[in-house]
């Protein structure tokens, strides 16, 4: 009896042994968990947060306005993200239904986001959350956050703007039918590459479990 309570024990320390060494989804570890500590990348580093910007264009209808698309890393909180801005948006937006997209309540995957370069073509769907600022612009601003656990949408999308010569494509359907679609238009030089690596490599050293 001896024997087996010491054979359970020392199969149980293995275990735990291997839990703690991780790697763990965004480079978390179990001890990180366990002791409140930052967490540590597979090669020993630790993760850093970190965003970039791309400069394009929106249209809706035969509306023009210049948009940014944010893409930012926390490795420590909601990983990956991105953040389409478009400035003066109520200037052009009738027949858009800018309201429908505010709040929790919305999550139908009304967003299409597509990335085409030398390697291929990638579209992801997802749901938006919308939010308008009451500032002299009259900002508005759509947010899609990847996902936590299982495949992250956006690692795909992110790793291939990490391409010189990428494009993307955010296409965004209004909740209200018969509108307009909002489409946006980002082209990738060689220093908005490196920048986008550099911002967001702690979100891409692996893959989420």
């Amino acid at each position: 009896m001896r024997q087996r309570i010491g054979v359970a024990l020392a199969i149980l320390v293995v275990a735990v042994a291997v839990l703690v060494a991780g790697p763990w989804p965004h480079g978390f570890r179990l001890s990180d968990v366990l002791t409140g500590g930052t967490p540590v990348l597979p090669d020993g580093s630790r993760p850093v947060a970190g965003s970039a910007d791309l400069a394009g264009n929106a249209t809706l209808g035969a509306g023009q306005h210049p948009a940014t698309l944010r893409l930012a890393c926390d490795p420590a909180g909601s990983g990956l993200s991105a953040v389409l801005t478009v400035p003066r948006f109520a200037d052009f937006a009738e027949g858009f239904d800018v309201a429908g997209l505010q709040g929790g309540g919305n999550t139908a995957p009304l967003t299409g986001i597509l990335v085409s370069n030398a390697a291929g073509v990638r579209s992801v769907r997802m749901a938006a959350q919308g939010a308008e600022t009451r500032d002299p612009e009259k900002t508005f601003s759509l947010t899609v956050a990847g996902a936590r656990r299982g495949e992250d949408p956006l690692r795909g999308v992110v790793l291939a703007l990490a391409q010189a010569g990428t494009r993307l494509t955010w296409t965004q359907a209004s909740p209200r039918a018969g509108d307009q679609t909002l489409t946006a238009s980002f082209s990738v030089s060689d220093s908005d590459a490196a920048a986008l690596k550099t911002a967001l490599g702690s979100c891409l050293v692996a893959p989420p479990l």
